[in-house]
């Protein structure tokens, strides 16, 4: 199970890697449906049960992962639902000749911001 984050909000990632909490001063991310600072323990000890990978991913990723969506299955997401597809962009070699299942949920972005980061 691969679970992706933003790389402007690395925390849960760093904890992940570290297997135990790692705080951050800050978050600069879009996707600010996981944009957190401060990682839960207790989610913390999922993580680690169940995840083989936590990769950062990177804002362009996100948005054409966003662009992708809404242009080949006409979905409006928002950017932490694109996270999946961003991670497929940035490591295709990972993810070629595999069945892979990317979860998309969440289209919580305002209409304005959506046009805007869907732009080429």
């Amino acid at each position: 199970m691969v679970c992706i984050q933003p790389s402007g909000a690395p925390a849960l990632a760093l904890s992940w890697r570290a297997r135990s909490v790692v705080t951050t001063d800050r978050t600069d991310t879009i996707a600010d449906g996981v944009a957190g600072r401060f990682p839960i323990a207790v989610v913390l000890q999922d993580l680690l049960a169940v995840a083989d990978q936590v990769p950062l991913v990177e804002e362009a990723s996100i948005k054409a992962g966003m662009r992708l969506l809404h242009r080949h299955a006409g979905l409006v997401v928002e950017p932490s639902a694109a996270l999946g597809i961003a991670a497929i962009l940035e490591d295709p070699s990972r993810y070629r000749g595999k069945r892979v299942v990317a979860v998309i949920c969440g289209s919580n972005v305002l209409p304005d911001a959506f046009s805007a980061w869907i732009k080429d």
